[in-house]
């Protein structure tokens, strides 16, 4: 999936469509997919919608439900429930996820 406004890829390749190398980080990509893919089922909103937003937020509830969700995804704590506002921005959940979460080492392939 290719979000609006991302820019290329460092080492991305014309063969690709984004100039570079034709292997992009999967690892990257596969962890913003699911990190979409978890929000979309917690709110409904498609993942189109909440890529081209950037967030999602909610109340209360919504938002422990949707953390909840993320940590169970990627088998780990985000340290989400503590902060302030109600608000799950994308980019910031895709920095906290460990590149050795349970969901991505070894589950998945």
């Amino acid at each position: 999936m290719e979000l609006p406004g991302d820019p290329a890829p460092e080492g991305s390749s014309a063969e690709d469509g984004r100039g570079g190398s034709a292997t992009p980080d999967r690892g990257g990509d596969m962890t913003l997919m699911l990190v979409l893919k978890c929000l979309s089922d917690q709110t409904g909103d498609s993942a189109e919608e909440i890529a081209e937003a950037g967030y999602v937020e909610g109340d209360d509830r919504d938002y422990v439900e949707a953390v909840n969700r993320l940590e169970s995804y990627f088998d780990c704590t985000l340290d989400l429930l503590g902060a302030d506002g109600r608000r799950i921005v994308v980019e910031d959940v895709v920095a906290r996820i460990p590149a050795g979460s349970g969901a991505l080492a070894g589950r998945l392939g």
